[in-house]
């Protein structure tokens, strides 16, 4: 009981209202924009500044991402072992905060191994003995900031500080299979302008990517994990920041043409929103002569004319982040030659060397025996591999099995279709296997095959099968336990029952 009384007492502490206006050299005058101010000599100046005011906070932990009472953000170049603290204004009332700040280890499964940053927290002291605090690096962090406002978080885990140390400011995305790449040269920072630069950036038509730093994709505030902060930006429409496109599932940065980009982003400090602070710029420098579509033709697909018209003609679907490159699973009819063109036309059609899982004979290729197979399409080499097609449900949670095809549960053959039954309910992902030959860079995973993800495919009420192809992440579609799923390729459908 006397622990309780303890700490339910240092909570009334914490919080109690504090304006003291002849604290150290604080001109209190000048704290007149409500809300949370980044001051002191870190910051590269002693004033008061309304660019340095916090704006409120947007917790990802919760659907729907709104902005949470008492939540703050702020992008800042803070300069290292010199001292800042916030000033805090509330109509008036007028408060010092600060805090000791250890570093902190980010907990593994919310990590990537490709970019660590450094993340710092205290819980928050508020008065005139609030500490003041100090980075040891100079460079641009990202604070976020829960004063527990509406006092949902615990006492260990509420009333936080975090820094998260923003200086590798890096793309994800198209052109590094949503990895991390760094800038190039390293910035100099300051609160007056700060470039991060990323030249020869490939993407394809219609690439996507993001700005973002860190290990991750979000920072966890509190112990419980109800506070969480974006670390990416990307483009809203007006600008960069948080909030999704119109019409879109994400925010996204879209290119129209595949090629080679050079790429800035821009800091400044700015009073307002992450939109204000940023800005970005996107410039082809060299258009990609990829080709952009591939079809595979044949006595199966076009009848017996081989019709470039037909309805039937296989329309190969490009591999996410393999520029000129295109893959199917179909089933073959093994009496039936076959050969492909980056266009429905006798223009520059192709068969490859007949080397990787077929045969090419009277000019056409052949698969040896009836069945289903995957094919993949270097569209740049004009090259084929064709192998024996595995259809996977991935996850654990509607399908037996895991998140890669070592572990995922099967789709099984029966006739010209392939059928699996679910044994769980939840959110429907499906992949097939493609493993070419030879590593593709930034495309292939450890154990050889195209990520999962990047030859996704799902579908919808309609019955069709929808391929992400080198698009955003599909809309999710749920599905009950018990259903047999039966897909075919060839007719581009799927059925439930």
């Amino acid at each position: 009981m006397k622990k309780v009384l303890l700490l339910a007492l240092a909570i009334v502490s914490l919080f109690a209202v504090s304006c003291n206006k002849n604290n150290g050299d604080i001109d209190w005058d000048k704290v007149t924009v409500n809300g949370f101010y980044v001051a002191g000599p870190a910051t590269g100046s002693d004033e008061i500044k309304p660019e340095c005011v916090m704006v409120a906070g947007v917790n990802e932990a919760v659907e729907g991402k709104p902005v949470r009472d008492g939540m703050f953000e702020k992008y800042i170049v803070l300069e290292a072992d010199k001292e800042f603290y916030l000033l805090y204004n509330d109509g008036g009332n007028k408060s010092r905060y600060g805090a000791n700040l250890a570093e902190f280890v980010t907990p593994e499964e919310e990590a990537y191994g490709d970019n660590p940053a450094s993340v710092l927290k205290g819980a928050m002291v508020k008065g005139d003995k609030a500490p003041a605090m100090k980075v040891s690096k100079t460079g641009l962090y990202h604070i976020v900031l829960d004063i527990n406002k509406t006092g949902d978080l615990d006492a260990a885990g509420g009333a936080q500080i975090l820094l998260l140390d923003a200086s590798d400011f890096g793309v994800r995305g198209g052109m590094n299979g949503w990895g991390f790449t760094s800038s190039d040269p390293k910035p100099t920072f300051s609160n007056d302008g700060t470039t991060f630069t990323f030249k020869d950036q490939e993407l394809a038509k219609n690439g996507e990517f993001k700005f973002s730093t860190g290990n991750y994709w979000k920072v966890t505030l509190d112990d419980a994990g109800k506070v969480k902060a974006e670390v990416s930006l990307g483009e809203t429409g007006s600008g960069l920041g948080l909030a999704n496109r119109e019409g879109r599932g994400d925010n996204n940065i879209v290119v129209d043409k595949g090629g080679k980009y050079d790429i800035t982003l821009t800091f400044k400090l700015a009073q307002g929103g992450f939109d204000k602070n940023f800005t970005y710029t996107v410039t082809l420098t060299e258009e990609s002569k990829a080709p952009e579509t591939m079809y595979m033709n044949g006595a199966q697909w076009g009848g017996d004319s081989w019709d470039w018209n037909a309805e039937t003609i296989v329309e190969l679907v490009p591999v996410w982040g393999a520029p000129g490159y295109f893959w199917c699973t179909r089933w073959f009819d093994a009496s039936k030659g076959f050969k492909f063109c980056s266009q429905k036309a006798w223009n520059g059609d192709f068969t490859g060397d007949g080397t990787k899982g077929y045969t090419v004979n009277d000019g056409n290729c052949w698969v040896a025996e009836n069945g289903f197979y995957t094919v993949l399409v270097n569209g740049n080499e004009n090259t084929v591999e064709i192998t024996p097609a595995v259809v996977c449900g991935m996850g654990g949670t509607v399908f037996t099995g895991g998140w890669d095809f070592n572990d995922a549960e099967q789709f099984v053959a029966q006739g010209d279709k392939m059928v699996i039954t679910t044994s769980g309910a939840g959110e429907l992902r499906i992949g097939s296997k493609v493993m070419p030959s030879a590593p593709i860079e930034g495309v292939t995973g450890d154990f050889g095959w195209i990520d999962w993800w990047k030859t996704e495919f799902i579908f919808y009420e309609d019955g069709k099968i929808a391929y992400r192809g080198a698009g955003g992440d599909q809309a999710r579609v749920q599905i009950e336990a018990g259903k047999k799923i039966t897909l075919d390729f060839n007719a581009g459908t799927a059925t439930v029952e």
